[in-house]
């Protein structure tokens, strides 16, 4: 037991020491260059970030990003995991702040595929810390964390061991916890990713019954406990989506499926190991792919897991005949590389398992476990050095962010999406700027037909621009106006379904201009207008059901442990 204990705290330690590596690189270099999503996330962080600077824990609304006109997000984009980057600003210098952050979800990651593994081998150590690694090294992870800041995708990738696990332990093992917590952290992470979740455990319930070929009515029941749990831990998140999104003329994610790889092109992505260029299951996942079925025993669970990450990794590519379901719920996931994730997970069980294989007898266990994970730092390091050179800029061929924008709305980037260089000392600068993806996402249709004059917050008055001191609080859109005459007022702030307005103190009414945007009457005279997001009850009620479903949850798990440790 002793000798048990000690490998679990030396595999522990290895993964801390494992992700500090990973990350130090990026720390030596101390800039980093930007695209993509980037802009995007660390908007919603800032605005995060500068609300709990003003005690408020509670973000619902960009009053100091997103061009300052009240853009809720928020409401309908998770950002619970963005708190500890916004915490962390307290602390660092911003972009220490988020590489610090990228080496926390490296570390829950690694640990909890760690423990995961453990969990389904019935405690192989070995296996679990190779499997760790891999997941952890996997371009398309580094694509998502370090390359191209996917950062909603790579929260959920973190999770996704539990909820396979949790899939498992339905399936064979008669427990249903597992799967409910791991759905309500991809909910706090990434909502696409939890309907590829339901998809991924549907095809876990078909192999099943296929290998099993008869239905066990208490393990269905165990999966609708475990939905029942789910809604209790996470029905607060989407509360707004069904008050708000739905009943909103607002604007909506493409569906469709966009951006496909054809077969040739992921396997040269994945030949490549780069986590550029959407990354790709890295090449000794390939090697798993093409050759996993040669080191598994016939009809074990193997078996199944390289099925379905045969069957995934399929899904990612133009070999899935994707096109025939345009037109279905499916066209939701918008990208079929996503699935990427999955295949990675179901194949680094495959590729862990083979690798136990590697045994000799003239050499210690420790010491070919030890090659392979000085293998897998080269692998690594081969993986992000296109991202180390970008950011270091040695050669000078990527853009350094320039001094504040001035006059009209401008992008950080332009449409090209080529990265660009931030630092500590002008990290705050590219808050002056509109996000190149994601300014317009979830804005009224109306305002986003009208964008320019809202995102240059223009106020019409009688129909004529004026000028108005406009001031930014948590949560809230502070104007004040002076009117020589009864007036209509349309102001640069979005009006959502739940957008409250008070005028000198005074909770008033309001109606929605042709723009999309907060529309008063007013007569003559001196005003203080603030435009906020006022959340309805359901919401607050079901945070406080979920606060209790969380508590009685861990408590429940810890009185099972100590139990049965005892």
């Amino acid at each position: 037991m002793k000798n048990k204990r000690l490998k679990n705290i030396v595999a522990t330690i290895t993964i801390v020491i494992f992700t500090i590596l990973m990350i130090m690189p990026f720390l030596w270099v101390g800039q980093i260059g930007v695209h993509s999503d980037w802009s995007f996330h660390a908007s919603r962080v800032q605005q995060i970030y500068l609300n709990l600077q003003k005690g408020q824990w509670f973000t619902y609304i960009a009053t100091d990003t997103f061009s300052k006109v009240g853009n809720a997000n928020f409401l309908f984009y998770p950002s619970i995991f963005l708190y500890p980057w916004a915490l962390l600003k307290f602390v660092f210098a911003p972009v220490t702040a988020y590489l610090v952050y990228v080496w926390l979800l490296f570390l829950a990651t690694g640990l909890i595929a760690f423990y995961c593994m453990k969990s389904f081998t019935n405690g192989n150590i070995r296996q679990s810390l190779l499997f760790a690694i891999i997941y952890l090294i996997a371009p398309y992870h580094l694509y998502l964390t370090l390359s191209n800041y996917v950062l909603g995708e790579a929260q959920a990738y973190t999770f996704i061991p539990l909820i396979l696990l949790g899939m498992w332990n339905i399936l064979y093992r008669n427990k249903w916890i597992m799967l409910a917590v791991g759905m309500s952290l991809m909910a706090y992470s990434h909502y696409v990713s939890v309907f590829i979740s339901v998809e991924v455990c549907f095809i876990m319930l078909i192999c099943y019954f296929i290998q099993n070929q008869k239905v066990e009515w208490h393990k269905i029941i165990n999966l609708i406990k475990a939905m029942v749990l789910f809604v209790l831990l996470s029905a607060w998140q989407f509360i707004p989506l069904f008050t708000d999104y739905l009943h909103g003329d607002l604007m909506r994610p493409a569906s469709g499926f966009m951006l496909m790889q054809s077969a040739g092109d992921f396997i040269v992505s994945a030949i490549s190991n780069d986590a550029l260029n959407r990354g790709g299951i890295g090449l000794v996942l390939l090697i798993a792919l093409i050759f996993g079925w040669m080191f598994i025993e016939k009809n074990s669970r193997y078996t199944w897991v390289y099925i379905i990450g045969v069957i995934i990794t399929l899904m990612i590519t133009t070999a899935f005949p994707w096109q025939y379901f345009a037109n279905t719920p499916l066209s939701i996931i918008q990208f079929p590389y996503r699935y990427t994730s999955y295949a990675i997970a179901f194949l680094s069980i495959v590729l862990s398992k083979a690798l136990l294989k590697l045994n000799y007898s003239t050499i210690s266990t420790n010491i070919v476990t030890s090659v392979i994970l000085l293998a897998f730092i080269l692998l690594y390091a081969g993986s992000i050095y296109s991202d180390i050179a970008r950011n270091k800029n040695t050669d000078n061929n990527v853009a350094i962010l320039a001094n504040s924008r001035q006059g009209k709305y401008k992008t950080l980037r332009d449409p090209s999406d080529t990265p660009i260089i931030l630092t500590n000392t002008s990290y705050n600068k590219q808050f002056s700027y509109g996000a190149l993806y994601g300014e317009t996402d979830y804005m009224p249709i109306a305002a986003f037909k009208n964008w320019k004059s809202i995102f240059n917050r223009v106020t019409f008055i009688n129909n004529k621009e004026t000028k108005v001191l406009q001031r930014s609080g948590a949560n809230k859109l502070i104007y004040n106006i002076n009117l020589k005459e009864s007036s209509k007022v349309d102001l640069p702030a979005l009006a959502y379904r739940h957008t409250s307005v008070s005028i000198n103190n005074k909770v008033s009414n309001y109606k929605v201009s042709d723009r999309g945007t907060v529309l008063l009457k007013l007569n003559r005279g001196k005003y203080k207008i603030i435009v906020s997001y006022k959340p309805i009850n359901l919401l607050l009620i079901f945070r406080l059901i979920a606060f209790i479903g969380w508590s009685g949850t861990i408590l429940m798990c810890l009185f099972r442990y100590v139990n049965k440790r005892n």
